[in-house]
C-alpha cells in the first residue's frame, strides 16, 4: 500500500455524514458491476460509460469503489471526465468508498473518498446509506452478492424507503428474476420482483427511470 493510501485510511471518516442526507442521497447513483475487462463485456462497458456521463450531466453524483477496470472503471472514468471541479480541485460527481486493504486497481486521485470499509459486505451497506439509486451491470460473484444485498433492502423496507434498483441486461439477469419469482410463488418473498427492481437494457430507459424517481 502506498503512502497516499495510508494517509487516506488514516484521515477519512468511516462515512462522511454529509452524503447521507436526503438531499444528497436522492441525487446519487451507485454503479456496480464487473471489475474485470473482458471482450464480451465491452458492450456493457460502453453502455455504462454513456449512461454515467448522462447522469453526471443531469446533476447526479456517481458512487463507486474507484476501481479502474471493467464496468467499474467505465463508470469511474466517465464520471471523472464529465464532472465539475470544486475549489479543492476534486471532482464533485465522482465519489468513492474504499475497502481496506485496497484491491490494487483503484485510482485514488480523481475522486472524493467519502468513506471506508473493512469488507465488501460493509461497503455495500454504506452504499445504501449514501444513494437512493443503484445501477447494476453484469459482474461476477461479488456483483451478485451486492445485487442480492440491495434487493434484500427493498424486500424488507416500506415502499416509501425503496431504493431505485436497475439491473442492466435482460438476458444476464433473467435467472435472478426467475429466482425471485419462484420465491414469491413459494411465499418466501412477499413482494413481486417487478415491484422491487427493474431489468433494463437501454441507456434512455435507465436515465428516464432515474430522472422519474
Amino acid at each position: 500500500m502506498n503512502n497516499l493510501a495510508v494517509d487516506l485510511f488514516k484521515d477519512i471518516p468511516s462515512l462522511d455524514n454529509k452524503y447521507t442526507k436526503p438531499e444528497q442521497t436522492k441525487k446519487a447513483v451507485v454503479v456496480l458491476g464487473s471489475s474485470k475487462t473482458t471482450e464480451p463485456l465491452m458492450e456493457y462497458m460502453e453502455l455504462c460509460s454513456e449512461t454515467t456521463k448522462e447522469l453526471v450531466k443531469n446533476g447526479y453524483n456517481i458512487v463507486t469503489g474507484c476501481g479502474t477496470k471493467g464496468i467499474m472503471g467505465a463508470a469511474y472514468n466517465s464520471a471523472k471526465d464529465a464532472s465539475a471541479v470544486n475549489l479543492d480541485g476534486k471532482p464533485l460527481q465522482n465519489l468513492a468508498i474504499v475497502v481496506k486493504p485496497l484491491w490494487g486497481d483503484e485510482n485514488l486521485n480523481d475522486c472524493l473518498i467519502i468513506g471506508k470499509a473493512s469488507s465488501e459486505s460493509e461497503r455495500i451497506i454504506k452504499f445504501t446509506k449514501v444513494a437512493d439509486n443503484f445501477v447494476i451491470f453484469p459482474g461476477g460473484t461479488t456483483t451478485l452478492q451486492e445485487a442480492a444485498t440491495i434487493i434484500r433492502y427493498n424486500v424488507h423496507s416500506e415502499e416509501n424507503k425503496f431504493k431505485q434498483i436497475i439491473l442492466v441486461g435482460k438476458e444476464y439477469f433473467a435467472g435472478l428474476k426467475h429466482q425471485y419469482e419462484t420465491m414469491a410463488k413459494l411465499q418466501l418473498v412477499k413482494k413481486a420482483p417487478e415491484s422491487i427492481f427493474k431489468i433494463l437494457s437501454e441507456k434512455n430507459e435507465i436515465i428516464k427511470a432515474i430522472l422519474k424517481r
